[in-house]
């Protein structure tokens, strides 16, 4: 279905001339698509600032759209699939970073753009993962589309990590820290660690150790059905465990808080143009030497 409206985000970094911002809403709006910005964006466009909408909050602007567009890499799109996922908007991306494998079109393609138009692409359904923090008195809770990772809050010290669901415990590790994944995730860090590569809209958690110490240092597979628990310790004085989301936000939590992962009941929805660019990117831009 063709969407009316478009939202465009830009990671101002990959974009500090605005010159493909300015492609992209020149495409868009010659395709007859409303395109709405925010005022960081709308007073930098020059010319085309009459062709836009300005819709001064964020949260206005996701739920003023119909599809969001982020220029940007793949961190930048998490990010905005993330905060997407509540008001179930697509999010269609242009790659202005390394790998790509979020984004729909690269930087020298914006012209595809115009198949939104057309109606003239698919729309997937990614996991996403819960992940609840409880931690003495307080509880913290955050949602991602790659993964979390629970590791030793000071580097180079060992953590034991116990893993559990609500049959029991499962595994025991001694490790550097644990990556729960997401499908998406899988060619992210858990890749980095050793993990599986994973078809993107398969439904699985996988969990992977970092630097494990034990024998045990394959990758485990689970249902997307099952909540997880972990927690983790160091013989450290004063060593915290670290929690890191989505690859950003991180946060220190004392020793033997409990972490909850299961899936969430929202899912990202990531537009794509044209033929499946996966396994193209997986052997061509990560077999690059």
């Amino acid at each position: 279905m063709k969407p009316n409206k478009v939202a465009v985000f830009t990671k101002l970094e990959c974009d500090s001339d605005f010159a493909y911002t300015k492609e992209a809403v020149r495409v868009l709006t010659e395709s007859g698509i409303q395109v709405l910005i925010n005022q960081n964006v709308k007073y930098r466009l020059g010319d085309q600032r009459d062709s836009v909408q300005l819709i001064y909050s964020e949260r206005d602007l996701l739920e003023s759209a119909d599809m969001i567009a982020v220029l940007g890499g793949d961190g930048t799109m998490l990010d905005v699939c993330v905060r997407a996922s509540e008001s179930a908007k697509p999010v269609v991306g242009v790659n202005l970073g390394n790998l790509g494998f979020l984004t729909a079109v690269e930087r020298d393609r914006i012209s595809d753009l115009s198949a939104l138009a057309s109606g003239d692409f698919t729309i997937e359904d990614r996991v996403m993962l819960d992940v609840e923090i409880a931690a003495k008195f307080t509880v913290h809770r955050q949602r991602v589309l790659n993964e979390v990772v629970i590791a030793s809050g000071t580097r180079s010290k060992i953590a034991e990590f116990e893993l559990s669901s609500s049959a029991g415990k499962l595994l025991g590790y001694r490790a550097d820290g644990l990556i729960v994944s997401t499908p998406t995730g899988s060619t992210a860090y858990s890749l980095s660690a050793g993990g599986p590569v994973a078809e993107p809209t398969a439904s699985l958690i996988s969990v992977t150790p970092i630097c494990p110490h034990t024998l045990l240092r394959s990758s485990v597979l689970f249902s997307p059905e099952a909540e997880l628990t972990v927690k983790g310790r160091t013989k450290a004085d004063n060593t915290d465990i670290l929690i890191t989301a989505d690859g950003k936000n991180s946060t220190y939590i004392p020793c033997d808080s409990e972490i909850k992962i299961r899936r969430s009941q929202y899912t990202a929805k990531i537009v794509k143009i044209g033929s499946d660019r996966f396994f193209d990117i997986l052997e061509t831009k990560l077999n690059r030497k």
